[in-house]
């Protein structure tokens, strides 16, 4: 063995030496060339001191209109799937955040100073704003969770809302250096800045129905004439005006001549403003359309306070000799007013969800519906939370009701926002549904298509459609009843839209009340999906409670169903079957003055 490694290794000694030789001498001669060349140094940064460190946003790709295609009864199966917005370490970030604002905000030995000292504390006069100009930079799901907490103050929640609102158009609409100068300022949170949209209501037919206007002095300064809805009586105000034939927005700053205030109103005679020129309408629609989510989210806040408030009272109280929280109405008023809460959070959050996580979401629409159903929903739930204690809590009952009247009226009305909601919707399905209804209105020129129509609606017909989603498969097994009846709304939209567009034609806006029932069941719809999808995920993932959050969207599905079916059938019935040509009559000579019927004692012969 040993002669046959030395015969193997012999003829390769040689070799071997000479490699190394070879080797050392290139080492040699890199080494010595190593002084003669000029160096290359790695340039090293200190990124913390050029505060280039910005929040990554993590969205998905962009994706067709979710509730915009539901008017068509095309419906995103990926969006049961309920958001998940945040990671860990953002998770608790905001949880400490809304624990420091929760400590100061439940205590009611606080004064209205700590509370705004806390706000500045916890940076909330900054949240919007980028890291690098020393705020947070949260996004829509995180502004939620702080405004649970701060609205517990109305007051402050509607400032708060109005400041993150606008410093996000002041972003959108001022150049990079104006921004720059005025934003340290804004965010001290010695001044908020209030949002002036609406106007009085016009009092004369030749009155135009938006008034304030801005125009170019001879020093080419723009001077803002007009009178805006605004409580706010300090700071700085986002003007919303008419200037150079276009709607565009000016910011006019603390103390500026020309501003005058009245209990609701303020007045502006020939203020200078700084015109937002950066941003387009339709950007500027959308970012302020944002204070809806948030009205939403204060109305639930105020729903549970009453719900907390009425517990109070109820629980150490007596009813002949039994406790009055066993009595199974007040129960079932309460359990009703949760279930209204649950489910609008469960919107509010899901909508949060579409506009954090994908590119440029069309979701205009599903903030309108956030809104307008708590504010339907929460307005007949507090009613009847209020009713039980009667004439015990009258102050108290008194002021829950003016502030849940304030922040549904907030800025415009619950039919205002269902025909925004209606008329997009509808227009569109309108797109998509043209050459159909144009065949519809003229069925003696399509014979052969008008046949066709009959045969595929017979179960439309009926109120009957097939159940082709499968939206059970995207949801847990036990949702798989609850599912079926999403599944029946959404198949309904499109007939309810096709019926619209077919009996109206052109003059399908001016179809008010069926416009109203439209939005109403589209909002229902949204709802729905939201209610299922978080209830899903909390089941599948094993959160605590999560069997109390299946029992909550089975009941609130089966609720919903029974009102979609209600609208979209009364939708199909048209003015004389659902009696809406007899009610507008009534109103009509009422409005009138003229009198619709004698006394009930009055008598012909005596």
């Amino acid at each position: 063995m040993n002669i046959a490694r030395r015969i193997c290794t012999t003829p390769y000694q040689n070799v071997n030496k000479s490699l190394y030789r070879k080797f050392k001498t290139s080492v040699a001669q890199y080494e010595s060339s190593a002084h003669t060349q000029p160096q290359i140094q790695e340039e090293k940064f200190d990124f913390e001191d050029l505060k280039v460190l910005e929040r990554t946003e993590r969205r998905k790709a962009q994706i067709p209109p979710f509730m915009k295609n539901v008017f068509l009864s095309v419906y995103n199966r990926d969006l049961l799937a309920y958001p998940e917005i945040l990671n860990k370490e953002e998770s608790e970030a905001l949880d400490e955040r809304v624990a420091a604002l929760d400590r100061v905000f439940s205590d009611p030995d606080k004064t209205l100073e700590d509370r705004k000292n806390a706000l500045k504390v916890t940076k909330m006069y900054a949240a919007p704003v980028s890291l690098t100009n020393n705020g947070l930079a949260i996004n829509h799901t995180e502004s939620l969770r702080y405004l649970e907490t701060i609205g517990a103050d109305l007051q402050l929640g509607q400032e708060i809302s109005d400041h993150w609102v606008s410093l996000n158009a002041l972003k959108l609409g001022l150049t990079e250096d104006t921004h720059q100068k005025i934003i340290d300022h804004m965010t001290s949170g010695e001044h908020t800045i209030a949002l002036c949209i609406k106007e009085r209501i016009a009092e004369r037919i030749t009155q135009a129905d938006f008034r304030t206007s801005a125009a170019l002095d001879e020093r080419s300064v723009w001077r803002i004439t007009g009178e805006k809805i605004c409580k706010s009586t300090s700071g700085y105000y986002l003007v919303l005006c008419v200037a150079e034939t276009r709607l565009k927005m000016f910011l006019v700053h603390p103390d500026a001549e020309g501003v005058s205030h009245d209990d609701t109103y303020v007045t502006f005679r020939k203020t200078p403003g700084t015109p937002l020129d950066m941003v387009t309408e339709d950007l500027l629609a959308r970012a302020l359309g944002v204070s809806r989510l948030h009205t939403a989210a204060l109305i639930r806040c105020s729903l549970l306070q009453a719900i907390r408030k009425i517990s109070g009272y109820i629980q150490p109280r007596t009813f002949s000799g039994k406790p009055l929280s066993e009595v199974t109405t007040i129960r079932a008023v309460v359990g009703d007013a949760l279930l209204t809460a649950y489910a609008s959070e469960s919107a509010e959050y899901f909508t949060a969800g579409l506009l954090d996580g994908y590119l440029e979401p069309d979701a205009d629409l599903e903030v309108a519906m956030c809104r307008n159903f708590i504010a339907g929903a929460g307005l007949g739930s507090l009613l009847k939370l209020i009713a039980i204690p009667n004439v015990e809590m009258q102050s108290e009952g008194r002021t829950l009701l003016e502030n849940l009247r304030s922040l549904t009226l907030r800025g415009e009305t619950v039919d205002s926002v269902n025909m925004f909601i209606a008329l997009n919707g509808i227009h569109h399905a309108g797109k998509a549904m043209s050459q159909e209804i144009h065949q519809m209105r003229n069925p003696v020129f399509h014979p052969t298509f008008i046949l066709k129509k009959l045969f595929s609606d017979r179960h439309q017909e009926r109120d009957q459609p097939k159940l082709t989603l499968r939206l059970a498969e995207h949801l847990h097994p036990s949702l798989r009843v609850p599912s079926e009846h999403l599944e029946y709304c959404v198949l309904r939209m499109k007939w309810a839209c096709e019926t619209m567009m077919a009996r109206h034609g052109v003059e399908v806006p001016r179809a008010h009340l069926e416009l109203n029932r439209l939005a109403e069941a589209a909002s229902e719809i949204l709802v729905i999906s939201a209610v299922l999808a978080r209830a899903s995920r909390a089941y599948c993932i094993g959160l605590r409670n999560s069997e109390n959050e299946m029992k909550l969207a089975s009941c609130f599905a089966e609720q919903s169903r029974n009102r979609v079916q209600r609208l979209i059938k009364e939708i199909d019935d048209g003015e004389y079957l659902n009696l809406d040509r007899f009610v507008v009559e009534f109103g009509k000579k009422a409005l009138e003055g003229g009198t619709l019927c004698e006394k009930a004692t009055a008598r012909v012969f005596w």
